[in-house]
């Protein structure tokens, strides 16, 4: 399957990697609604991005803040700890 690629860097946000709603998001991480700060959400590659509290926007990659998602993720580990419960 060929990667749709909707990343470019806007040039009035410091050159920051930004993506619109309903587009493609480029790179994993939090991003932000251009203008909305505290709107902060987690967005997968290959997901689409979404809709802010305000509709479509422009989405702003946070390069401030890293680290994995407060809540936790689905996996192998987790899938498997869960089977194994199951199992007994």
């Amino acid at each position: 399957m060929k990667k749709i690629s909707s990343a470019h860097r806007n040039k009035s946000s410091d050159s920051r990697l930004a993506a619109r709603t309903g587009s493609h998001c480029p790179a994993n991480g939090f991003w932000v609604p251009e203008g909305q700060p505290g709107q902060t959400v987690f967005v997968f590659e290959g997901s689409i991005m979404p809709m802010s509290g305000l509709g479509a926007t422009l989405w702003l990659l946070d390069e401030t803040i890293s680290g994995p998602p407060a809540y936790p993720l689905p996996g192998p580990q987790r899938s498997y700890a869960m089977a194994r419960s199951l199992v007994g």
